[in-house]
């Protein structure tokens, strides 16, 4: 664990920050997709899951059938977040390969295609410690999330046994699943206890590997941009005084600029197929997120001056909108890192070269405007898009609050 908070820090070597949380809690589930075999414990956790989400949504509905809202909407909350965990787990089964050859094509883009500049190290120096920053908060608020949900009801009997040692205790489960009786007494109950808290942590992991290993690839694709951004500087500063470039000069330069293009458009290629694997996940992310930070809302309004309940959903609502911004962020990042690209080279010294040269540039220009995004379905994740959400959650709050 000491050697992984390291990775937060600016001075470790550029290879150990590649991908480092995505892959750290993607390995632990058994979801890296690196690697021919799918290790046992990939079945053993996506078994657990489905465990817990069949019955966490079958307590749910119950609880709606008898009017027991609250209860209703504290049992749906993480039962939506833990039903869409297992559709993540499917897709990254499913598009297994796919994310493999898409590390695998990153990382040679990153490291091997001859981004040798200083300039262009510390650009993606600075974007992998970006990425392993933000990728660790989210993981943390699920994290310390799903940990106040599995001590809330040992603080809660610990606080009743303090006020009278005497009375008889009860004992809940951290989340609300439909279990036989005899795993909910005892000897069992320690161990159902265990399981459905372990449930949790499953989901935590798994948000943190799979939304993690989207961000990465938004952030590193906004560092390919950035290094074409610093190379198309790169290959006309040597022309800033001059009044007019020689045919071998221009011919050197046009060479130069197919090269961007050329790695332009694998960076095009390679977003868009990775947008189209991912493309169910965010759908589904955002319509869950959506779902969960209205529950929690609801929730922290009805629980009153509850502040361990309050507490609860203030950290699960925060954990929901972290999540999102992953999404929103990075796909600001690759939009506008390539939108960057073209005001780049129309304030290059363009006007030095022959027309032939500047219809390359003008190519380059125009296939940047068209900027790569990760769009799905009914929206395009932008940071646009969650300051919206923000938006429409505080109105719903004040609305609410004016009834009450």
């Amino acid at each position: 664990m000491w050697s992984f908070h390291r990775l937060l820090r600016r001075d470790q070597p550029l290879r150990s920050y590649f991908f480092a949380v995505p892959r750290l809690s993607l390995d632990i589930m058994g979801y890296w997709p690196m690697g021919d075999d799918l290790p046992v414990r990939a079945i053993v956790h996506f078994v657990i899951l489905s465990i817990g989400v069949v019955t966490e949504l079958h307590a749910g509905f119950v609880f709606l059938q008898n009017a027991k809202i609250t209860l209703a909407l504290e049992t749906l909350c993480p039962a939506g977040t833990s039903a869409v965990t297992l559709l993540k787990m499917l897709l990254m089964l499913r598009y297994r390969r796919d994310l493999a050859n898409v590390w695998m094509q990153l990382q040679r883009m990153l490291f091997d295609a001859g981004l040798n500049r200083p300039e262009q190290k510390a650009i993606i120096h600075e974007n992998s410690v970006l990425a392993a920053r933000i990728n660790f908060w989210p993981l943390s608020a699920g994290f310390f999330t799903c940990t106040t949900y599995n001590l809330k009801p040992l603080l809660i009997a610990l606080i009743l046994y303090l006020q009278d040692p005497d009375q008889e205790l009860p004992w809940n489960t951290p989340f609300n699943m439909t279990m036989p009786k005899v795993l909910l007494a005892a000897p069992f109950f320690p161990l159902t206890y265990a399981f459905i808290a372990y449930t949790g942590y499953v989901t935590i992991f798994m948000f943190g590997g799979c939304d993690g290993f989207y961000f990465e690839f938004c952030v590193h694709i906004s560092s390919l941009f950035q290094s074409l951004q610093e190379e198309t500087r790169a290959i006309f500063r040597p022309f800033e005084e001059y009044l007019m470039l020689t045919p071998a000069q221009c011919a050197r330069l046009e060479l130069q600029l197919r090269g961007i293009i050329i790695r332009q458009n694998s960076v095009f290629e390679l977003t868009s197929f990775f947008r189209k694997r991912y493309t169910v996940i965010t759908l589904a992310h955002f319509v869950s997120a959506a779902l969960v930070i209205g529950f929690s809302i609801c929730n922290l309004l009805t629980v009153g001056n509850n502040s361990l309940g309050a507490l609860l959903y203030v950290a699960y609502t925060v954990a929901a909108l972290s999540q999102l911004l992953v999404y929103c962020y990075g796909g600001t990042l690759v939009a506008e890192s390539s939108v960057e690209l073209s005001r780049v080279a129309a304030s290059c010294p363009w006007s030095l070269c022959a027309p032939r040269q500047r219809r390359v540039i003008l190519l380059l220009i125009l296939r940047s405007q068209r900027a790569p995004t990760m769009a799905v379905p009914f929206f395009s994740p932008s940071l646009n898009t969650f300051a919206s959400i923000l938006q429409t959650s505080g109105s719903i709050i004040a609305l609410a609050k004016s009834f009450q």
